[in-house]
């Protein structure tokens, strides 16, 4: 596949917060794209400077050389890591609790030779959508999603844990961050999907839901004002920031008409960093 079509919105909405902590960009170079999305936390708007320091930095080392495999990706984002941490300890930041941290999602498109990259740390997320259904999606570093892998607790009953955002990596954290990284270029295929988003994002909406308003929307524009709207509906009083990138690849066909081909569902193997709860 060559000369993909790649259709690009973002969002970003402060939510009930009052500061948005959330930073998102997108970039074209050379027929690669670059779309990152960051999620914050620290007092005093350190959340803030966190995201814009890791997209800031992502967007830089893909100006300077677009990654070509998981190598290059996870340098990429040990470097974003590196500039969270340098900003720590430029300001004097000794309070392990309120010291600035975020999450990161990126996605890296070759248009010349159909293939993407991903990799993420924390638990902002990338779906892909594939002929009607959702053939691969990260993995949240994550209290929950370990309770959730241990057999601690099953899904129903996630909305009991004390803290459902504790994570178990960050940007900028004090332990040792190995990314996780899609362990080889992901041959892209016409009307795939992708969503970048963050936790505010996701969690207030049922992945069917998605998935309904996918099916409905005519560009990704749509989609995602569709699915903010959603999000409005909700009228939670504690909504977070929640952003999102949508992304999709070629023409965007109705999954199950006569027009759209049978595509393989492939689960790429990921490189996982792995660290104790303890």
């Amino acid at each position: 596949m060559s000369s993909l079509a790649v259709r690009v919105s973002q969002r970003s909405s402060i939510g009930s917060r009052s500061s948005n902590q959330d930073c998102v960009g997108v970039e074209q170079h050379q027929g690669h794209w670059c779309l990152v999305l960051s999620d914050g936390a620290g007092g005093h708007s350190d959340g803030a400077l966190a995201s814009r320091l890791v997209v800031d930095r992502v967007l830089t080392g893909f100006r300077s050389r677009p990654p070509v495999d998981a190598s290059d990706l996870s340098e990429l984002l040990l470097d974003a890591h590196d500039a969270v941490v340098a900003a720590q300890r430029a300001r004097g930041a000794t309070d392990r609790a309120s010291a600035m941290h975020a999450t990161v999602v990126v996605l890296m498109i070759d248009t010349t030779t159909g293939r993407a990259l991903w990799g993420h740390v924390g638990d902002s997320r990338l779906y892909l959508w594939r002929d009607g259904r959702v053939v691969a999606m990260t993995r949240d570093d994550s209290v929950v999603q370990w309770m959730l892998d241990a057999g601690v607790i099953d899904s129903g009953r996630i909305r009991e844990v004390a803290q459902p955002g504790l994570l178990l990596a960050a940007l900028g954290s004090e332990e040792d961050v190995e990314p996780n990284v899609v362990s080889e270029p992901f041959e892209l295929c016409d009307a795939d999907a992708f969503l970048l988003c963050s936790d505010g994002w996701w969690s207030g909406l049922e992945e069917s839901q998605i998935d309904d308003l996918l099916v409905q929307a005519a560009t990704p524009d749509d989609w995602l004002d569709a699915m903010a709207a959603a999000t409005l509906e909700r009228a939670d009083p504690k909504q977070d920031n929640y952003s999102a990138i949508g992304c999709w690849i070629g023409e965007r066909k109705i999954a199950g008409s006569a027009e759209t081909a049978t595509l393989p569902v492939v689960f790429p193997h990921l490189r996982h960093g792995h660290t104790d709860p303890g």
